[in-house]
């Protein structure tokens, strides 16, 4: 080997020794990036819970800083639960198309009560309000079916009334059986022009939780009061689960017109005024 070739050599070898020695100095000075992980908490509404109670637990959670955060984005609830007039939300991912079906009936000046659907969600713990409702409405649109829109397309109602009326039920009943046989009893009433006359609806705007309501909270001049105004209130008052929903959807025929809520916690039912004052009488002592 001459020496001129031998210099080649030696020159090529230090032009590749000087890449990889500055590849591993490189590796050395600066090791590979961890990105920190996003620490995850689990948050529950729980069935039949209002915009108002959503609001205070995650306020109490430290997922928000205020509750007129959410108020803000998903419209007011019924305000120290008395209306004071409507806002209108300025949410605007419910425009997203992934779920603007479940949206599109919902009146632009009522509060996205009813939409919030009862699940535990696993979010970052630093997640947003947006992120947070996502996984929310996403669960929501995967919940009601295509079946379940055909049905209720079918029977000329609409996802808000749906839902409105389910929220409804999801106070009046404790269970599947009962929802679904209230649902019906509200269902005739309303196609008989009849009112209501729930008394969790008379709840909402009071803030209590009786099974009974007394005359003064009857007289009440609300909207949400379905004895003195017939027909649905403005809104859910309450974010239904799903049980509940398809109660609505789907109720089980009867002839009763009348039902109560007794303080053992049963359901009774009348088909007459003078069954059900009876039931009143035994049942709420």
């Amino acid at each position: 080997m001459s020496v001129n070739q031998k210099i080649s050599i030696i020159s090529l070898v230090i032009l590749l020794a000087f890449p990889a020695a500055g590849y591993f100095y490189y590796k050395k000075t600066h090791p590979k990036y961890i990105p920190i992980p996003r620490p995850e908490i689990n948050i529950r509404i729980k069935e039949g819970w209002n915009l108002r109670q959503i609001a205070d637990d995650w306020k109490n959670k430290g997922i928000v800083s205020s509750t007129e955060n959410i108020y803000n984005l998903l419209g007011q609830p019924a305000y120290n639960y008395e209306m004071q007039g409507k806002t209108a939300p300025v949410l605007a991912l419910a425009n997203d198309s992934r779920w603007a079906e479940i949206f599109f009936d919902k009146p632009d000046d009522s509060s996205y009560e009813g939409y919030l659907f009862p699940d535990t969600y696993t979010i970052y713990q630093d997640s947003d309000l947006n992120e947070i409702l996502e996984k929310i409405f996403e669960n929501l649109e995967s919940k009601i079916t295509i079946e379940m829109r055909a049905e209720i397309k079918k029977q000329g109602k609409t996802i808000f009334e749906i839902l409105n009326m389910a929220s409804i039920v999801e106070k009046e009943a404790p269970d599947e059986k009962n929802m679904a046989m209230v649902a019906d009893i509200f269902w005739r009433r309303l196609d008989e022009g009849m009112a209501l006359q729930s008394c969790a609806t008379v709840n909402y705007v009071t803030g209590k939780s009786l099974p009974a309501v007394s005359a003064a909270d009857k007289a009440i001049d609300s909207q949400y009061n379905t004895y003195k105004y017939r027909g649905l209130p403005p809104g859910p008052i309450s974010n239904p689960s799903l049980t509940a929903i398809k109660a609505t959807i789907y109720p089980e025929k009867n002839n009763y017109v009348y039902f109560m809520s007794g303080s053992d916690g049963v359901i009774h039912y009348a088909k007459t005024l003078e069954e059900h004052n009876i039931n009143v009488y035994k049942y709420l002592k």
